[in-house]
């Protein structure tokens, strides 16, 4: 079963539950209810019996969707986009236009999901779910300074490169409140802990750009697809600022020096792990993710770069 908040006027929160990081890489669903009704994030495909049976808790009929929404096309956030859509033939899936290509391709997608079983293990498959090319009439294409909308609100579109080349987030425009992917990364607002948004294929220099961006938008709230909502938003935003600073100069130099995984990876959670109540080891024991994606995101930029 997944939790169910109200976070702001029409706007629920559908999270999976369980303890906050263990779930991962299970993704947060916002629902939003308006004259034009849209679901940002559909997170993984295992995910949507949970997505399905919290609409009809909230009384919503899911036949009447206007819109999916996913942020950016890595699996924990788009993976059951394509079963959902099929579902719901007048339902149309908002994308940057090139994450519609992506997601509409089977041979990407299953590069998608090979990619995701090496983070996630052999087994990702099974215990996350498959995914489903979507036809690509059934897409609504956006790009930066576009808008969503449905009624008493828009979704104001913000294109921020950095986690994912084609991720975008979006503004609500009645609660200025931000739903925003992955360009963040991870926030569990009950424990204070923070995930970096380095993952394989990510740009750190985009990265910083995007929050950047973001700071000036003045967001009142942080819809985080991985976590939940917080109203700490300036304070967020600035920490996350720093922490991408600072983790992307600890993982330069420490891979310079020839360090392997492991001790890179503890090099960085002793960031991350300041001002919570986990120790390194918890950290890292609690997001064994970590070490294989944020790590290896690193590699690949400076390896790519050059540096």
């Amino acid at each position: 079963m997944a939790l169910i908040s109200e976070v702001a006027e029409k706007i629920y929160e559908i999270q999976p539950e369980g303890n906050a990081l263990e779930i991962f890489p299970l993704c947060t669903a916002y629902l939003i209810v308006d004259d034009h009704t849209a679901l940002v994030e559909v997170g993984c495909a295992v995910q949507l019996p949970d997505i399905l049976a919290a609409a009809d808790k909230l009384g919503y009929d899911i036949k009447k969707l206007s819109y999916i929404i996913p942020t950016h096309v890595h699996l924990d956030h788009a993976g059951g986009a394509g079963f959902l859509a099929r579902q719901l033939p007048q339902t149309m899936v908002v994308t940057h236009p090139r994450a519609a290509r992506v997601l509409a391709d089977p041979s990407i997608l299953e590069r998608l999901m090979q990619g995701f079983e090496q983070v996630f293990g052999d087994d990702a498959r099974e215990r996350f779910g498959d995914v489903l090319p979507i036809a690509e009439n059934k897409f609504v294409l956006v790009n930066d300074g576009d808008s969503v909308a449905l009624g008493q609100r828009k979704l104001r579109v913000i294109h921020t490169p950095g986690h994912d080349p084609n991720h975008l987030c979006f503004l609500d425009t009645r609660s200025k409140g931000l739903f925003c992917g992955d360009a963040l990364g991870g926030y569990f607002p009950e424990i204070g802990v923070t995930i970096p948004s380095s993952a394989p294929g990510s740009d750190p220099v985009l990265t910083l750009q995007s929050i950047e961006k973001l700071q000036k938008l003045n967001p009142t709230k942080l819809f985080f697809s991985h976590g939940g909502t917080t109203g700490k938003a300036d304070m967020i935003l600035g920490q996350f600022a720093d922490n991408t600073r600072q983790c992307a100069d600890i993982a330069f130099k420490a891979l310079k020096a020839g360090k392997n995984r492991e001790e890179i990876a503890k090099f960085l959670a002793d960031v991350l792990v300041r001002g919570t109540p986990l120790t390194r080891e918890e950290y890292l024991a609690s997001l064994p993710f970590f070490i294989s994606a944020a790590v290896e995101g690193y590699r690949q930029y400076f390896k790519k770069k050059m540096l």
